[in-house]
């Protein structure tokens, strides 16, 4: 076989095989995932470059910064999260070493900066997710609930997480205990 060929050959695999294998790692951890939930800030407006979705942001953004935590640079931290006498899970530890257990979820920790100076207490939290994709006709209106939602002072949207290996992954908002998509549909029908 040719050598070209032969780099041909895994050029194509791969191109295949990257994709299924996220696809894989995604589906793994919905099936076998520990559920928590999070409470939502409110939402960000639309944003015509990524499609139509719901912007989900967690609550919990800024943390006291974990032991031993130095440096201005982004870290990658491991969050044991709990769940409260409500049923909605907050950070209960960060560690910057792996730590294992079924509600540990990786996040990356930032300093926060206030006209160039940092705050040696806390830092910053970046969730891995920010967004749900919905149906491109019921995003607008799922957005449009949830906003209305923020101005009245109603409960706040929750999000539900499924965690596995410190992945995780959003699968559905709920709004008082009912997913926004039926929610959504039972408005447009």
């Amino acid at each position: 076989m040719r050598p070209a060929l032969a780099v041909f050959a895994v050029a194509v695999a791969a191109q295949w095989l990257l994709p299924l294998a996220g696809i894989w790692q995604h589906e793994r951890v919905i099936a076998r995932g520990t559920t928590v939930r999070l409470e939502c800030m409110a939402p960000d407006p639309y944003d015509p470059l990524r499609g139509r979705y719901l912007a989900v942001r967690p609550a919990e953004g800024r943390v006291p910064k974990p032991e031993g935590m130095v440096g201005r640079d982004a870290v990658p931290v491991w969050a044991t999260l709990e769940a409260g006498d409500d049923g909605l899970s907050r950070i209960k530890s960060l560690s910057l070493e792996p730590v294992s257990g079924s509600t540990v979820i990786r996040l990356v920790a930032k300093w926060p900066r206030w006209g160039g100076q940092t705050s040696p207490e806390t830092v910053f939290v970046e969730w891995p997710f920010d967004r749900l994709y919905l149906n491109e006709r019921l995003a607008p209106d799922a957005d449009k609930l949830v906003t209305e939602r923020f101005r009245e002072g109603q409960d706040r949207p929750v999000a539900e997480v499924r965690l596995l290996d410190g992945r995780a992954v959003l699968t559905d908002v709920l709004v008082d205990g009912v997913s926004i998509r039926e929610i959504v549909k039972q408005r447009a029908n």
